[in-house]
């Protein structure tokens, strides 16, 4: 999928420029969003005002992932498991963990049994029984549920596999929320990871965090000094100039026991378009991102 370009015939501001070239398929808003998001380029430079004035024989540039912006799907969620006890649910980003959200999506009585950041997308568990939430959560607090999460990161890790543990506590905030990091007091944390794919400015890990500290993926791949691109919550700045909308973290797979009836169950969410988009634009070949399919991770249907 590649983005759009345009040339500029006149003088004239961009807002009023990328109006006319999206004519109705987008409001003032949806692109002030877009633009707020970084998917906006003049001359291959990163624009974020609308109110910057083009010059004739500009070049502008819209990311493809812009169109997620003007009618995300925040309640219709793609349905991965459910039973009687409780669904498993693919996540879209945009969509944030809070109980009356859950309810807005999934109706009455269903409980959010853990949480996903408001960006990241992938496998969700929501009991429908008071008693089915409190089986999973003892289930993710003995760390009897394998999660599996795939992470763009900025640069090349040098090692092929690892794992951080460290000691999580709140060290401050950032566009008011919190930001955490290790130091000598705190929740351990602990992320084994391991690099699956390798571009010219960024790789692409697979994380299996054994526990569930906030945002403890994006604060051990930051630390390491590779964080998830375009997470400015976490880094400043990023060697690769991806031309992306969010901090691309996907929670791929979820294995565990189930709480009722003890069978083993092994949850598996797709790869959502603007992470098959983006490892395509890092180097990824069409047949490389096909063998992810073969693990359920994956729709081949999707990638052509």
């Amino acid at each position: 999928m590649s983005s759009t370009k345009w040339l500029v015939p006149a003088p004239q501001k961009l807002i009023s420029f990328l109006q006319f070239q999206v004519g109705r398929e987008a409001s003032g808003k949806s692109l002030r969003k877009a633009l707020d998001a970084n998917l906006c380029r003049v001359n291959g430079r990163i624009e974020r005002f609308g109110s910057t004035f083009l010059e004739r024989g500009d070049v502008v540039q819209l990311a493809p992932s812009w169109r997620s912006l003007l009618s995300p799907n925040l309640t219709g969620f793609e349905t991965v498991y459910e039973d009687e006890f409780f669904k498993i649910v693919n996540k879209p980003a945009g969509w944030v963990c809070e109980p009356n959200q859950a309810l807005r999506a999934f109706g009455p009585k269903h409980f959010l049994v853990h949480r996903l950041d408001k960006d990241t997308t992938g496998l969700l568990i929501v009991a429908k029984t008071i008693d089915a939430k409190e089986r999973l959560i003892e289930l993710f607090e003995k760390r009897k549920i394998a999660k599996s999460y795939f992470a763009v990161v900025d640069g090349i890790p040098k090692e092929e596999e690892g794992t951080r543990k460290s000691l999580l506590a709140k060290k401050g905030s950032f566009q008011g929320q919190t930001i955490w990091g290790s130091g000598q007091n705190g929740l351990t944390a602990v992320t084994h990871w391991k690099r699956v794919w390798r571009g010219n400015q960024a790789a692409l890990l697979l994380c299996s965090p054994e526990t569930g500290r906030t945002h403890q993926i994006r604060v051990h791949l930051a630390e390491m000094g590779h964080p998830i691109l375009v997470d400015r919550q976490y880094a400043p700045s990023f060697r690769c100039p991806l031309f992306i909308q969010r901090p691309l973290l996907h929670a791929a797979r979820l294995q565990f026991v189930h709480p009722f009836t003890e069978n083993p169950l092994d949850a598996r969410a797709s790869l959502p378009a603007d992470f098959r988009e983006c490892l395509l634009q890092l180097g990824m070949t069409r047949p490389q991102l096909r063998q992810f399919s073969g693990e359920g991770l994956c729709d081949e249907k999707e990638i052509e």
